[in-house]
């Protein structure tokens, strides 16, 4: 199957909330991540509140022949993983699962880090090595652990320079 990838403007991603839920729902539910339905409300949230306040903020979209959404890539400028420093936070890669293993995510990450702010860039992903190998194989090291908040599960962040 072919995809196509294209810039989300804000704009369309209210539009395409529900899709955006549906997707983060599918690939959440499963391995590695194991999130109630819930956790796809916060990431869309988050993902669209990021659009209208955060610096910097990027978005791309995978879509398939009749424009159905197959995965999408989100990030913007910020210090939160990096210190005082500021740095392009690759903050979300989603694919459906019915679609993982096909080159998506990889398509994805390459397209935002280029449309993404030039310089350092930052992630924080689960500490499995299903994604930190992927994140390792892809150019990403990892910068130190984290338990965030509440979290009973350890966290990884992640740095690239581009």
């Amino acid at each position: 199957m072919t995809h196509r990838l294209t810039d989300l403007p804000v704009g369309e991603g209210i539009r395409r909330r529900d899709e955006l839920l549906a997707l983060c729902a599918q690939a959440f539910c499963g391995a590695p991540w194991h999130e109630p339905p819930l956790g796809a409300v916060r990431t869309v949230d988050r993902l669209l509140d990021a659009a209208a306040s955060k610096d910097g903020f990027t978005a791309v979209i995978a879509l398939d022949p009749d424009e159905a959404l197959l995965g999408f890539a989100a990030g913007w400028n910020d210090t939160a993983l990096s210190g005082a420093a500021p740095a392009f936070e690759f903050a979300e890669l989603v694919v459906a699962p019915a679609h993982q293993g096909r080159g998506i995510g990889r398509s994805l990450h390459d397209a935002l880090l280029v449309v993404g702010t030039p310089g350092p860039a930052r992630l924080m992903t689960l500490d499995v090595p299903e994604l930190t190998d992927r994140y390792g194989r892809w150019g990403w090291t990892t910068v130190e652990r984290r338990r965030p908040g509440k979290e009973e599960r350890e966290y990884v962040v992640m740095g690239r320079e581009s």
